[in-house]
């Protein structure tokens, strides 16, 4: 049997995993990834230690596997997107990298109007940890800095660097800097649109194919992580993308919801058009492929913050996890429940992005009564992030489409049948539980073994559970949402 390695470096959370030449997960492990922040809006994290903290973690799984190094024939990475992690010319790291929710370039955005002109350019609403921005900030504030970098990288990037000392870059990431979403390359509209000077450009790295080779663990890093040296790396995407791909995202028309700190709504499209809602985020795919996304920027910590402030005040996950399963147990003795609260998950500091775009744009729970009690908002506000989702796909579901929904929320017991009842249509959870990884994990096989991406990926995603509308909880919950809608957009102008 023969092995693929898979990295999985997320904000916070630093992941491998081992899986066979069947796509069968094998093992995984993670460490935490220490980031600094401040009330600045300053979100970083130490290159150096970040990489010593991913060969420890790939080091642990070849260890606590107990498959040979031999066996393991391909490396895939993905990571947190966009940010900006920059290295001079003897490829040392020239300050902490800048990540994705940093959120200090904000004064950059003026006028509405930088806003409206880059989304007509890329579909997307430009957020303030995008590489561009972040590489104008640092060229007003950083002056020092700015003459000393060489390479602009990413994470995954860094990462392929300390493993194979090669640099690259791939069109998934580039596209969404904001770049030329179109092309899959660097914009100098949007260098414009910034009043930044074209000599940057030379700063970023030759642009790959995600499945394409990034290089071969060289000797420094084989013994670091036990990798055997000549071991191929592909190139790699960026998390969205990976996550996409896993599961199972290649067709053109699918519809996908990925459920976690964030919630991303997802059309796969074969064919480029720019939306027209000024509203959402757009990526590029692999093969062609582009993902209409519209984001709700606040997913399962709406979850969270009512578990934390009406439950219990523990942050222990054991705690957190026994609430939820006591909860839903309840949820589903009593029926799937109504109630008169309305929920409106939009609970972050950066407003919304879909399918509205508010920057000050809040979360509320709406209706409360003498008798409401905590299950009874918590209920509200499982139902208000299914409505969301219904809220983002607006009119672009038709009743035969089926909803593929991964990430940690889709191993709820009632979320999934929810989501369902809300859309109107039949909904797949899938088995895997580590998207991100298996995602790259397909792109990094179809390099190895030179095989078509589309059939590996067609072949091989396998699904958990199968919900379909429940009438009458369908017809409640669609009431619901039109009450749901008025209230947001009532709310529009006073946020």
């Amino acid at each position: 049997m023969k092995y693929f390695l898979s990295i999985d470096a997320g904000t916070s959370v630093i992941k491998t995993v081992i899986f066979n030449s069947n796509f069968k997960q094998i093992i995984s492990f993670s460490i935490n990834n220490p980031i600094k922040t401040d009330n600045l809006g300053k979100s970083e994290i130490n290159m150096n230690s970040f990489w010593l903290l991913t060969s420890r973690c790939i080091r642990n799984i070849i260890l606590k596997s107990k498959v040979d190094s031999n066996k393991i024939v391909g490396v895939g990475i993905t990571g947190n997107m966009v940010g900006l992690w920059p290295i001079d010319k003897n490829f040392k790291p020239v300050r902490n990298a800048i990540l994705w929710n940093d959120t200090r370039s904000s004064k950059i955005f003026n006028t509405k109007n930088i806003y409206k002109k880059i989304y007509k350019l890329t579909g997307s609403i430009t957020q303030y940890g995008c590489t561009i921005p972040i590489l104008k900030w640092l060229s007003l504030n950083e002056k020092n800095n700015i003459k000393k970098i060489r390479y602009i990288l990413n994470c995954k990037d860094w990462i392929r660097f300390k493993l194979t000392n090669e640099i690259y870059n791939d069109e998934t990431e580039v596209s969404v800097y904001p770049g030329d979403i179109k092309n899959k390359q660097l914009s100098n509209k949007i260098f414009n649109i910034f009043k930044l000077n074209k000599k940057f450009k030379k700063l970023f790295p030759k642009i790959k194919k995600s499945n394409e080779l990034g290089g071969l663990v060289n000797k420094k890093s084989s013994k670091l992580t036990l990798l055997k040296e000549g071991t191929p790396v592909i190139v790699g995407c960026g998390d969205v993308i990976a996550s996409v791909l896993g599961s199972g995202g290649i067709n053109n028309n699918q519809k996908i919801t990925i459920i976690g700190t964030t919630c991303h709504n997802i059309i796969v499209k074969n064919k480029f058009k720019i939306p027209n809602n000024n509203a959402g985020l757009y990526f590029s795919s692999i093969n062609n492929l582009w993902l209409e996304t519209m984001i709700n920027v606040a997913g399962t910590t709406n979850i969270d913050w009512v578990i934390k402030n009406f439950y219990n005040n523990s942050n222990n996950f054991s705690d957190k996890i026994s609430i939820i399963k006591n909860f839903e147990k309840k949820y589903k003795n009593k029926n799937f429940p109504e109630n008169s609260i309305i929920f409106l998950p939009y609970l972050n500091y950066g407003g919304s992005l879909s399918p509205f775009f508010n920057l000050n744009s809040k979360a509320e729970i709406f209706g409360l009564l003498p008798h409401h009690n905590r299950f009874d908002i918590l209920s509200s506000c499982y139902e208000g992030l299914a409505m969301s989702i219904k809220d983002c796909y607006g009119n672009k579901l038709s009743k035969n489409d089926t909803l593929y929904i991964s990430g940690g929320a889709s191993n709820s017991t009632i979320l999934p049948q929810l989501i369902s009842n809300a859309l109107k249509i039949k909904v797949k959870t899938l088995s895997s539980t580590e998207l991100g990884a298996l995602g790259v994990c397909y792109l990094t096989s179809s390099y190895i073994n030179k095989l078509n991406l589309n059939e590996i990926i067609n072949q091989n995603t396998k699904f958990n559970k199968i919900f379909s509308p429940i009438k009458e909880k369908s017809k409640y919950i669609n009431i619901k949402f039109k009450k749901y809608k008025k209230l947001r957009e009532s709310l529009d102008n006073i946020w």
